[in-house]
């Protein structure tokens, strides 16, 4: 809408009001406030639609630092639970109660074999030495994954987030 600039007000009439005239002036009126409105309702929407825009990007931006302060936090408790000295003692006393009598065990009997019948010996360790290799990695993978189990579990505890942690399957010989 185009105005055209009035250097003077318009003179009233000299006799009596016409109402046509009026009317008209008041509905010209009328447009142009109600022009005035919009545009400052459009201008305060778009002002309004920065202003949270700037605001999401802040919470998303926050949201990111307080994730990878937390994952930072989980970690750094769960490397200081790990090296623990209690934690360092009771694997330690699991090797010693499990490993170390195993090995002793069969140590001494394929010892005693040996002085017995040397060749005889000499066939078994070739066939079995493989199949204790394999049974000492499972038996390690099973301790590992079950470890890896219970800092899952712990993890979850902590945050829980994620789906629940299964518990590790158990060793199977052969796999």
């Amino acid at each position: 809408m185009t105005h055209l600039p009035a250097a003077e007000p318009p003179a009233p009439p000299a006799r009596g009001l016409r109402w046509r005239d009026v009317a008209a002036g008041a509905v010209y009126q009328a447009e142009e406030s109600t022009a005035g409105l919009l545009a400052d309702l459009r201008r305060v929407a778009a002002q309004r639609e920065r202003w949270l825009g700037e605001l999401a990007a802040r919470g998303a931006a926050e949201r990111e630092l307080r994730r990878k302060r937390a994952a930072e936090a989980a970690h750094t408790a769960v490397t200081a639970a790990a090296t623990l000295p209690v934690v360092n003692w009771f694997v330690d006393a699991q090797l010693e109660r499990v490993l170390r009598p195993l090995v002793r065990g069969i140590l001494d009997d394929v010892l005693g074999l040996l002085e017995k019948e040397p060749d005889r010996i000499q066939a078994l360790i070739q066939g079995q030495r493989e199949t204790m290799v394999d049974e000492l990695i499972g038996r390690i993978r099973t301790g590992a994954a079950n470890g890896d189990s219970a800092v899952d579990r712990l993890t979850f505890r902590m945050f829980h987030r994620g789906p629940r942690p299964a518990p590790a399957p158990p060793f199977v010989d052969g796999a």
